[in-house]
Parts: C-alpha cells; sequence; structure tokens
C-alpha cells in the first residue's frame, strides 16, 4: 500500500513540474514574436535608409511596429515551428522593406499589392536574378505559410479569426460602396498621397502601407457597370464633346481636287505598319551627361524634324510596356501601373486588330521574346489579331546581352515571313504590320556587333548604355521607315516608344541633369510632361509625315482608322477627351497638356488649383466606367453604338442588330439627359460623323 502511494506522490509531482515546465515553455515561447519583430523591423528601417535613402517617418514607426508586430504575433500563433516562423517573417520583412526600397528607387513606387499581377514578367526581366530575389522569396513564403499551419486550439482559431478581421472589413465597404468606412478611416489617419507611392510608404512603412493599400484594393473593386450607368456615362461624354472629329481632316487635311472639291481618295484601304520602339526616346537633354556626340541617327532626327517633333502622351514610365500597346490598340487610356493586359482584361474587344479584320485586313502582330510574356498571348487574341509571331517564329541571330535580338534582325526577319507567308497562300489583303521590339531594354547591355559609340561622364552607368542602345536603335529604325517608304509608299507607317528610360535610382540620370525631379511627389506638371513623351512618327503614304504636336496615345488607333478612311464609329470615339485636349491620365494625377508651356496638373484627392480639375475628372471617371463594361461587364457601350464597325464585336449572333442613330447634319445627337443622369430610353446614341458607313460593313 505505501508501494502505491509513493508510486502516486511520484506521479503528481511529475505531472506538476511538467506542466510548470510546460507554462514556462509557453510564456518563453511567446518572447519569440516579440524579439524577432525588433530585430527585424530594425533591420528593415536601417537597411533602406542606409542604403537607398528612404527613412519611414519616425512619428510613423510605432503605429508601423505596432502593425507588424501584431501581424507577427497573429501569425505565431498559427505557426507549428518556430524556425519556420521566423524565416517566413524575415523573408516578408525583405519584401515589404528592402524589396520596397529597391523598387522605388528604379520606378518611384513600392511594392503594391497589384504587383502580383507582374511577377511572371519581373521575373523573365531579371532572368537568373529573377529567380533567385523575386521567385524563389516568393514561393518560399507561400510554402513557409502553408506548411507551418496550426489549425486546432482555441488560441489558434481566435488568431485566424482576428486575421480575417481586416478583409472582412474591407468586404464590407465592399459590398456597401457609399460607407467605404476602413479605407477612408485609415486614409484619414495615415494620410494618402496617390500620385506619390513614395510618400506614402515614407509616411506609413512598408507592413502599414503594404495593408492599407491592400485594403484600398479591395475596397474599390468594383463590380461592372450596368445598362443603365453606362448609357448615363455615353451620353454626358457626347454632349460634352458634340460632333466627332475627323482626326485626318485635322492632321493630314486632303488636296483639292482639278475642279476644286475635297480628294479623299486617298484615305483608302492600304498596308499599315505599326513600330513600337523599347524604351526609345532622346537623350540629348541630359545636358549633364556631356556626350561626345548627338545620341540619335541625323536621319532619324530629319524626320522627325518634319513631324514637328511630334511626341506621343505615354502611360508609362520604365516599363509596363504593355499599357501603351493597350492604348495604342484599344483607344482607352490607363491611370494605373498594374499591367491590363495581365489583370482586368477577359472580353473579346473590337480594337485596331479586329477592326482592321472585320474590313479585310491580314493582322499580325511580332516580338521576339516569349508569347506569354505580359500574358500577351491571351491578349492579342482577345484584341483580334490573326497571328502572333514571339519566341520560337524568329532566329536568335543578333542578340545583345544574350537575350535582346537586334532591331535591324528583327524588322528583317518580319518582312521576310510577311512576303512568304502572302505568296505561300495567295493573300493579296492589305496588312496591319505591328511590330513590338526588345532591343534597347534595361540595362541596355551591349553587343559584339554593336561596339560602344557615344561616350559621357555621367555618374550613371545607364546613362552612357542607354545612349548607346540608342544610337543603333535610331539607325536600325529609320533604315526600316526608309525601306518601307521605298517599297510600299502608300503604306501608313506609325513608329514611336513606349516609354522613357529608366536611367538610375531615383530618376538619378535625369536629376544629374536637371531635367526631372528626385520624386514623382515632387513632380510638376513640366516634370510629367517629360517623362510621359516618347518621340513620335507618322507618315501617311505619298502625304509624308504628320505634324501631330503631343498627341496621348489612346487617340492614335482613331487617327490610323481615319487615315484608311474608316470613319465609322468605334470604341475609340468613346474615350476621345473634350474638343480633342490633350489630356494624359497617370496614376494619381492627370495632366492636362499644351503644346505651349502651359500645362496644368489635377491630382487626385488634392485641392487643385488648375482651372477645369473637375471637368478633367468627370471625363476620366465617365471612361473608366465605360472601358470597365468593354473590359470585364456587358460591353453595353458598343451596342449604343450603332455602328456596323463593331458591330460584330458587340453583338451576340442571334441578337437583333440596333438601328444606327439618324444622320442628317453630320451631328450625332441625344436627347437632354433624365434628372437622374440617365438618357431617355429612345435617345439615339451615336458618334458618327458622317453618313459614310466603313468598308468593314459592306
Amino acid at each position: 500500500m505505501r508501494r502505491y502511494r509513493r508510486q502516486l506522490e511520484r506521479a503528481v509531482t511529475m505531472i506538476f513540474f511538467s506542466r510548470l515546465r510546460g507554462m514556462r515553455t509557453t510564456r518563453h515561447r511567446w518572447l519569440v514574436p516579440v524579439a524577432s519583430t525588433i530585430v527585424l523591423y530594425g533591420l528593415g528601417y536601417w537597411i533602406p535608409a542606409l542604403c537607398f535613402g528612404i527613412y519611414i517617418k519616425p512619428s510613423r514607426v510605432p503605429a508601423d511596429f505596432a502593425l507588424h508586430l501584431s501581424l507577427a504575433v497573429l501569425v505565431f500563433a498559427i505557426s507549428r515551428r518556430v524556425w519556420a516562423f521566423l524565416l517566413l517573417q524575415t523573408l516578408l520583412v525583405a519584401v515589404l522593406y528592402v524589396g520596397s526600397a529597391v523598387k522605388t528607387s528604379m520606378l518611384g513606387r513600392p511594392i503594391m499589392p497589384e504587383d502580383i499581377h507582374n511577377v511572371n514578367a519581373l521575373v523573365r526581366i531579371l532572368g537568373p536574378l529573377g529567380w533567385l530575389a523575386v521567385a524563389l522569396p516568393l514561393a518560399l513564403i507561400a510554402s513557409l505559410f502553408l506548411f507551418n499551419l496550426r489549425l486546432k486550439g482555441r488560441m489558434t482559431k481566435a488568431a485566424w479569426g482576428l486575421l480575417l478581421v481586416v478583409p472582412a472589413g474591407a468586404s464590407v465597404s465592399l459590398t456597401h460602396p457609399a460607407t467605404q468606412w476602413l479605407e477612408s478611416g485609415l486614409d484619414q489617419v495615415f494620410d494618402n498621397f496617390p500620385w506619390d507611392q513614395r510618400e506614402n510608404y515614407i509616411h506609413r512603412g512598408g507592413t502599414l502601407n503594404f495593408v492599407q493599400e491592400g485594403v484600398r484594393a479591395l475596397a474599390e473593386r468594383r463590380p461592372a457597370p450596368s445598362d443603365a450607368e453606362v448609357r448615363a456615362a455615353v451620353a454626358r461624354r457626347q454632349l460634352a464633346n458634340g460632333a466627332r472629329v475627323n482626326l485626318a481632316d485635322i492632321y493630314s487635311p486632303a488636296p483639292l481636287a482639278a475642279d476644286g472639291s475635297v480628294d479623299t481618295s486617298y484615305r483608302r484601304k492600304r498596308n499599315i505598319h505599326v513600330i513600337l520602339e523599347e524604351s526609345f526616346w532622346d537623350p540629348s537633354p541630359l545636358a549633364g551627361a556631356h556626350f561626345n556626340q548627338p545620341p540619335l541617327d541625323p536621319r532619324f532626327v530629319e524626320l522627325w524634324r518634319q513631324t514637328g517633333f511630334s511626341r506621343s502622351l505615354s502611360p508609362a514610365y520604365g516599363g509596363q510596356t504593355a499599357n501603351a500597346e493597350f492604348e495604342v490598340l484599344c483607344g482607352l487610356p490607363l491611370n494605373e501601373s498594374s499591367v491590363k493586359f495581365e489583370y482586368g482584361l477577359k472580353n473579346s474587344m473590337p480594337c485596331l486588330p479586329q477592326l482592321l479584320d472585320r474590313a479585310g485586313y491580314r493582322t499580325i502582330a511580332s516580338h521576339p521574346n516569349i508569347p506569354a510574356f505580359w500574358n500577351r498571348q491571351v491578349a492579342f487574341k482577345l484584341l483580334g489579331f490573326e497571328t502572333f509571331w514571339a519566341g520560337k517564329d524568329f532566329v536568335m541571330d543578333d542578340l545583345a546581352g544574350g537575350e535582346f535580338l537586334s532591331d535591324r534582325s528583327l524588322h528583317a526577319q518580319v518582312a521576310a515571313k510577311l512576303t512568304q507567308t502572302a505568296a505561300s497562300a495567295g493573300d493579296q489583303r492589305p496588312v496591319f504590320d505591328y511590330i513590338v521590339s526588345i532591343f534597347g531594354h534595361w540595362p541596355y547591355p551591349p553587343s559584339a556587333q554593336r561596339p560602344p559609340v557615344i561616350t559621357s561622364d555621367s555618374a550613371w552607368p545607364d546613362v552612357v548604355n542607354y545612349a548607346n542602345a540608342v544610337y543603333y536603335k535610331s539607325r536600325d529604325v529609320v533604315d526600316e521607315i526608309e525601306r518601307l517608304r521605298r517599297t510600299d509608299p502608300d503604306s501608313v507607317i506609325v513608329a514611336f516608344g513606349d516609354h522613357l528610360p529608366s536611367l538610375g535610382p531615383g530618376f538619378g540620370g535625369y536629376v544629374e541633369s536637371g531635367l526631372l525631379k528626385p520624386t514623382f511627389g515632387e513632380f510638376t506638371a513640366a516634370d510629367y510632361a517629360i517623362s510621359s513623351t516618347p518621340p513620335l512618327i507618322v507618315i501617311d503614304g505619298r502625304n509624308g509625315p504628320l505634324r501631330l504636336g503631343h498627341l496621348p496615345m489612346y487617340r492614335l488607333p482613331r487617327l490610323v482608322m481615319d487615315l484608311i478612311g474608316e470613319n465609322g464609329p468605334t470604341m475609340f470615339d468613346l474615350a476621345a477627351p473634350p474638343a480633342e485636349a490633350k489630356i494624359r491620365p497617370l496614376p494619381g494625377v492627370i495632366l492636362d497638356y499644351s503644346d505651349g508651356s502651359d500645362n496644368h496638373l489635377c491630382r487626385e484627392g488634392a485641392d487643385n488649383q488648375a482651372p477645369d480639375c473637375a471637368g478633367l475628372t468627370a471625363w476620366l471617371d465617365d471612361v473608366m466606367t465605360i472601358s470597365r463594361d468593354i473590359l470585364v461587364g456587358g460591353r453595353y457601350a458598343l451596342n449604343l453604338l450603332g455602328g456596323g464597325a463593331i458591330a460584330g464585336g458587340s453583338i451576340d449572333p442571334g441578337q437583333e442588330r440596333p438601328a444606327a442613330p439618324p444622320i442628317g447634319d453630320g451631328i450625332a445627337h441625344i436627347e437632354a439627359p433624365a434628372p437622374d443622369g440617365a438618357p431617355a430610353d429612345n435617345a439615339a446614341l451615336g458618334f458618327r460623323p458622317d453618313t459614310t458607313a466603313p468598308s468593314g460593313s459592306r
């Protein structure tokens, strides 16, 4: 009996001490996320500060640290293994703080939630470094989180509940947009500068900024607009714009015939060659670089001079080529840094390739890169291209940096393929030849066939490397333009740069010459006017180069259609700015460009003093409503046009086609809108400039 009592006492003692040790272990265990957050947050603060000059505002550090610590404790509560949690937290700090500093120094913006759509392209751009610095960390973050999850236990369930509070709150705002309580509350407390994401990062810190912008991304998602909302937006635009102006009449006036009448016979179906030149810009204004000679080929400069040194107004800077492509092909403006080909495009669209296909054209896109880059293989199909030559369709025989095919080789191969495919198929259709070059892409590597010619004493290596790249690019593109003018003299030729090049962290190469300010937050209207204006050349066959001044990229497809006599209504007309103003929407701002020096800048959410900012914002809001309808919604706007040029792309085969609006004086009319802002049910909506039906519908 005594033996059993001793065994019982021993057992109770063991249980007591084991529980005590467990309590101590548990208590000490919760010090792990506190200690790790102190150490890692310190590194996340000081590495960007010392290496990139990006300091989080000291007064905001407590809030950012507290949020990071709270999330760390919650994630720790649902984690099974300490080492996996520590590795996960280290990677997250590296991404949100160090990664944001690197991205900000290069492109002026930190890592944002929408960047997830661009990860694939970023990895491919950086090559092996992309796999090491981007793909591997993201894969490890996802794996460590899933691998280390704990699902049982009262405390674990409580942590899960708290982790879901933020997205649930944003979902409430999404369900009830009028409240927007969480988004608005965060903006009031921690500020919001839509035009300067670098400043947002500095005013919030890495964790708080990412969470706040994630809430915004959820809260500002909108369902596709209704038929009534689209009709109201289209009606407002038509009332504001009046009759559509034929851009060919403005920029390439028809000559007079022998009898004194206007001769528009040259506006007919003919070949169209569109050349997008990667990162193409004139670096001559970089006075601080002290080039030994002008970087651009003199023949290109002379041709450009004949256009009055025309420039396009691009939606992008330093990257996002596909956004420039979207505008040039689809005629709808963008004002975001996320790439439209990757996100927010799901409907087949009556863009320039589809319209030209219906007008009897062969539509071919060429790009010497893998077809999946920027999701082009999917996007080009939705936009209406018949053929897409990419990747292995080209012989990679003249490469810079081992990956970028030269423009000379690209143009020669495309020309040969166009001739061969047309001859083999007996295809006599005119061609829409759309080329996206890749030579001259950052980091502007040299090649054995193209030794350096330009020298510079710039402190930024990107400056001299880019100058040498554009020296050869300008030579090769003018060679191709001259060949086209010899062999295809009646064709429409468009050549333009997609965006300005990146010339070092913090706009370093531009700041060195006093051309730009070091951050978007300091940009004036003049800075935006420089940073968004690559060269543009449009040649109207035998009529020669056109003087376009500064033309937004989203107006180019309307110009091309007018130049070939396809002047029926298209969705391009739905985005036309009032009185053909030169309006350039950009992330967080709207630039009202003047060919003089009187440019105006409207900042989102700011007290704008520039004239007519309210009118510009109203235009952009209507255009964004129409764009969402066409891109992801019911495409009600296309049915309102009432023209054959888009009928096939906007109406199901079994659906009755809407009648074209009555044409009398060549002006599209609608009745006065109803009091609630929606047009009357019998309002005639249309943008037909005249009674000439497009040839594609005849």
